[in-house]
């Protein structure tokens, strides 16, 4: 039988004057007891009136300003955080009554270190291709835990010691929950999958899909410059141009990736999904073309220096 654990909730918010006081409400009503939760909202440099609406609950107010990341605003909360446990969600997010009794409860029941719950995606009134798109491309912690890839913050449990022995998020725009619990796993930390664990996320648009593309092609071409650079010389050559020139060719070939392909034919059960397939091709392939101008962006930057 476990005891009562102590619950951090950390939530890092940017100009989220729209979503935040719908998140705090869903907050502070846990069924899980309150003594043994506290609620710890990280503002990331807002303009709008977020702070002003944050001011209005009984939940600690932090601030991060030196970067604008989301993962430095949970360091942020990690340095101030007093729980056992750590639960992560996103500003724009909708935790149901008893997401973290179910999170707490899934990591006890299977001694586990880290817990990715399960997403659910709002649809806004028009049920966009983009939408859809994005609910099947992202975000998907069955998926990610299954496969053994992490899972994501907008939907996370970690036990505090997790931290202490494998360090806070890395400090990068975009991909920090998939690199800390990959780090995570691979030190022997084990991740589960909590399906009762739930809270809904609201659906991007293409622009904000396309967006999170360039982010994410940007940082994977830092991170794999890097690991190259930190290979023994004899291995450096396998980044050479032509491997460069076949991902900046193969990017313009107008078929999606194997893994989108696979989603895409998994879902065509759903006919909202199956109705939309060439405009989800679509979708896919302006994606690639980010990616290309991402990495066209990158190389060029590189060669100026």
């Amino acid at each position: 039988m476990h005891s009562l654990s102590s619950v951090s909730v950390i939530v890092p918010v940017r100009n989220g004057e729209k979503t935040i006081e719908t998140l705090i409400e869903a907050l502070v009503v846990q069924d899980y007891p309150k003594d043994h939760t506290e609620i710890i909202i990280v503002d990331n440099g807002s303009r709008d009136r977020t702070i002003e609406i944050i001011k209005k609950y009984s939940v600690m107010l932090a601030e991060e300003n030196s970067m604008h990341s989301s993962y430095a605003a949970r360091n942020t909360g990690l340095s101030l955080a007093r729980g056992e446990i750590i639960a992560f969600t996103d500003a724009d997010c909708i935790p149901e009554l008893n997401w973290i009794s179910a999170g707490v409860r899934a990591l006890n029941e299977e001694n586990a270190d880290l817990a990715g719950g399960r997403i659910h995606f709002i649809f806004s009134a028009r049920e966009s291709a983009a939408e859809y798109f994005d609910s099947i491309q992202f975000l998907d912690n069955e998926k990610y835990v299954k496969n053994k890839r992490g899972a994501a913050t907008a939907n996370l449990f970690v036990r505090a010691n997790v931290f202490k022995q494998i360090g806070l998020f890395p400090n990068v725009q975009s991909g920090g929950d998939m690199l800390l619990t990959g780090k995570a796993l691979e030190n022997g930390f084990s991740l589960i999958y909590a399906p009762q664990a739930i809270v809904r996320h609201p659906t991007r648009n293409l622009t904000e899909i396309l967006k999170k593309y360039w982010r994410i092609t940007s940082i994977s071409s830092h991170v794999e410059e890097d690991s190259v650079q930190n290979r023994p010389p004899s291995n450096k050559s396998g980044y050479g141009y032509f491997r460069k020139l076949f991902i900046l060719m193969r990017l313009l070939i107008p078929i999606p990736s194997k893994r989108f392909f696979s989603l895409l034919i998994a879902n065509l059960g759903n006919p909202k999904i199956k109705n939309r397939f060439f405009a989800l091709w679509g979708i896919a392939y302006l994606c690639q073309l980010m990616q290309f101008m991402a990495l066209v962006y990158y190389f060029f930057q590189k060669g100026k220096k």
